[in-house]
């Protein structure tokens, strides 16, 4: 298979081509039987065939050249072994890798890569496509947080009883806490009734930088005398006694943050010509990569997260 980027998909709609061409003495020759293993990253194995058992979906293209199609369901590596026994006797093996389907979080894309580095062709298409991938989450790891957008439950570990820190969130679907510690979070709180969302620093304007941020804490509110307090923890009892469902991450990714990505990106790419991150040599002695760009340190350093992640 050449490099082609597959995304996954739990429909199987991004198809994986597997093609194999079976000769002898240079001629196409079909085999007495052909058959081909495919291991999914989950290493479950299934042996396709041709008018063999089921499942039976190899298919003749002509003589001696044989197609099975395979749908990208999980992320990964997968793996292929084409076996041809009697006539044309012959084993091939290969890998492909089937890439996560959120592209939104990766903050930049191969496109912006390619007009970053000038590049027109579409040869190496897949350095790029993991490069891009590895800059996303290389940023994430840097900063302690994601700024894509994921719609999820979440439990958390109660800070006090009026205050709870949350992962970034854009918005509250429901809010819940679990007083007994038996995992059944019984009280549902009402959002500016019994609880209000804030912004880092004890802040309400959700603009005071310049640009959109997301919530990172609950305060309770007890105005209309509902009683409301984060629950009390203690050993041998459940500790995430709050759980929040809603949207997490950033209401928008940050221009800083895209930059630096992309940067990133393109240092990654460029790894791939400077082996043991010597970049070639000078009149003045061996030029080497430095660990860290310290241009997309300065960018990503507003939105390093202080206290990492605290949702489980």
């Amino acid at each position: 298979m050449s490099a082609t980027i597959f995304f996954q998909n739990v429909a199987g709609n991004d198809i994986a081509t597997l093609t194999k061409t079976f000769q002898v003495g240079g001629v196409n020759t079909d085999p007495t039987t052909v058959s081909c293993l495919v291991t999914d990253p989950t290493s479950t194995a299934v042996l396709h065939t041709f008018n063999g058992s089921a499942p039976a979906d190899v298919t003749k293209v002509s003589t001696g050249v044989y197609q099975l199609l395979v749908g990208n369901t999980i992320t990964g590596l997968w793996s292929f072994e084409w076996i041809g026994t009697g006539t044309a006797s012959d084993v091939d093996v290969g890998t492909w890798t089937a890439n996560p389907a959120s592209v939104n979080q990766y903050y930049t894309s191969v496109e912006e890569l390619k007009d970053r580095l000038g590049i027109t062709s579409t040869v190496n298409d897949l350095s790029s496509q993991m490069a891009v991938q590895a800059a996303a989450k290389y940023v994430d790891a840097y900063c302690g947080r994601h700024f894509y957008q994921l719609a999820e439950t979440r439990t958390f570990v109660p800070y006090s009883i009026w205050e709870q820190p949350l992962d970034d969130i854009v918005s509250i679907t429901q809010l819940a806490v679990d007083f007994d510690g038996d995992g059944i979070f019984e009280q549902t709180w009402v959002q500016n009734t019994d609880y209000q969302l804030m912004f880092e620093g004890y802040e309400f304007a959700q603009f005071t930088p310049g640009e959109a941020r997301p919530f990172t804490r609950a305060r309770v509110i007890n105005f209309a005398g509902g009683g409301r307090f984060f629950p009390f923890v203690w050993p041998f009892s459940r500790l995430d006694r709050v759980q929040v469902q809603g949207v997490f991450g950033w209401p928008a990714v940050p221009l800083a943050v895209k930059q630096a990505t992309l940067q990133c990106a393109a240092d990654f790419f460029k790894l791939k010509d400077a082996p043991f991150g010597v970049a070639g040599s000078s009149d003045f002695g061996v030029v080497r990569v430095p660990r860290q760009n310290p241009t997309i340190c300065s960018l990503l350093a507003p939105y390093v997260n202080p206290r990492r992640k605290v949702g489980l």
